[in-house]
């Protein structure tokens, strides 16, 4: 538990998945307020308790749970901490169907990588092995009493955070911008590691034939951010980021440098995306396989959308190859 601005501590929480702790963020303001929960397991409601202890509260003291985005280790203990408080649950509008069909919306996630990978030239043995999201006892249905909107704007006693859909590492990504101190609360939107644009269906509505364009969009939002004036980004994972404007600026670089290694991978013969990645980056592992194919089919669509690559696709498997 570390005081990392203004009356807003960070609690450190530990999760069962090789991602490791998240942080979750107490505004001790009136609402008292916690943005991001964790997982749901016994680490890390000790870990969640024993923070809340050392700030002089308790859970049943929440009042208000703001959540970030739709992966699991960001919210999974929400249900538990709102059952225990009565504390009001802000999540994006479009982001509240998906947290109430819970787990049937996280199963559509598990369907729509299976078959990403699937078509996309992977090892059968990869597909169904459930190293995405992990497993869904660790989070269940929750009911958001309270939906935001692109621009609402969270009040409390002593600051106002506006909220701003950053769509990219997920559909869902939201982050809340305290502007009169210059501070960003932003989850996985800007970390001090670069973050997985990750391939999902929509939120709502009907999957679409068109694969997502997860890079774009997070280009776009981080663009976004870059132009904001901004001191400091509080992350989902790691320390605070300093200097956001020049981070984000040398990782839109990194995608220029990753977006040429795919393209000097490919050649005139088709191959999928798995062996282009394996090509760019030489090691793939079970568990990284869907992260690697979401990274890749966003350079690969970048480069499509260039015109610099042309994609071949039967009824089975998808395949690019340099225009």
């Amino acid at each position: 538990m570390t005081q990392v601005a203004p009356d807003i501590w960070r609690i450190l929480l530990p999760t069962p998945w090789p991602v490791g702790p998240v942080n979750a963020y107490l505004i001790d303001d009136d609402p008292l307020t916690l943005i991001d929960t964790g997982a749901w397991d016994t680490p890390t409601v000790t870990a969640l308790e024993s923070g809340l202890r050392a700030c002089g509260y308790e859970v049943a003291n929440l009042e208000r749970i703001v959540l970030s985005h739709q992966h699991i280790d960001h919210w999974g203990l929400a249900p538990h901490l709102a059952q225990r408080s009565g504390a009001e649950i802000c999540a994006l509008a479009e982001l509240a169907p998906w947290l109430a069909a819970y787990p049937g919306s996280l199963a559509r996630e598990d369907q729509f990588a299976d078959d990403l990978l699937e078509r996309h030239g992977a090892d059968p043995a990869v597909s169904g092995a459930g190293v995405y999201r992990g497993d869904a006892d660790y989070g269940a249905s929750v009911h958001v009493t309270h939906r935001l909107n692109d621009g609402d704007v969270l009040e409390f006693s002593h600051r106002r955070l506006i909220t701003f859909h950053r769509p990219g590492h997920s559909p869902s990504d939201t982050v809340f911008c305290d502007l009169e101190r210059g501070a960003m609360i932003g989850a996985d939107h800007v970390m001090p590691k670069p973050s997985v644009p990750i391939l999902s269906p929509p939120l709502s509505g009907p999957d679409v034939a068109r694969r997502p364009r997860a890079l774009a969009d997070y280009r776009a939002s981080l663009t976004a951010t870059q132009a904001m004036d901004l001191d400091l980004i509080l992350p989902g994972d790691g320390d605070v980021v300093t200097a956001p404007r020049a981070v984000i600026a040398e990782r839109l670089a990194g995608y220029d440098r990753m977006t040429e290694r795919v393209q000097a991978a490919l050649d005139d013969e088709p191959h999928t995306a798995i062996e282009i990645a394996a090509q760019a980056r030489r090691r793939i592992t079970v568990a990284s396989a869907f992260y690697v194919l979401c990274d890749t089919l966003g350079y690969l669509d970048q480069l499509l959308d260039a015109g610099a690559v042309v994609e071949v696709q039967d009824d089975r498997v998808s395949q690019f190859a340099r225009a």
